[in-house]
């Protein structure tokens, strides 16, 4: 592969940077659902209150599901480009190792 170049440090950067993402869409999301809490039912207890609570609640039951699946793959996004950036790290300095290595058995 010509051409391919590899910043560890970058790769870590963006790893934190999603894994902070995925902690403040967190809190944010924490933070909404008890805000949605606090407002009871404003719909009343009528029948139609009746069908519009039973209707929010499984709409913004899914809609939770798929925020916090979400913000799960953020993090783990994060997560495997940090993972990568240290693998990435530690290959590269086996090498270099391995190389110097050569380098003295060859006399140089």
């Amino acid at each position: 592969m010509d051409g391919l170049l590899v910043d560890p440090e970058g790769l870590s950067t963006s790893g934190d940077a999603l894994q902070q993402l995925a902690n403040r869409f967190s809190q944010a999301l924490t933070a909404f659902q008890a805000q949605l809490r606090g407002f009871n039912q404003p719909w009343g207890n009528d029948d139609i209150g009746s069908l519009i609570g039973a209707a929010h609640d499984e709409v913004s039951s899914w809609a939770f599901e798929c925020y916090q699946t979400a913000l799960d793959e953020l993090g783990a996004a994060g997560a495997d480009l940090s993972g990568m950036a240290e693998q990435h790290t530690a290959t590269e300095g086996d090498n270099q190792g391995r190389f110097d290595t050569l380098g003295r058995r060859l006399g140089g």
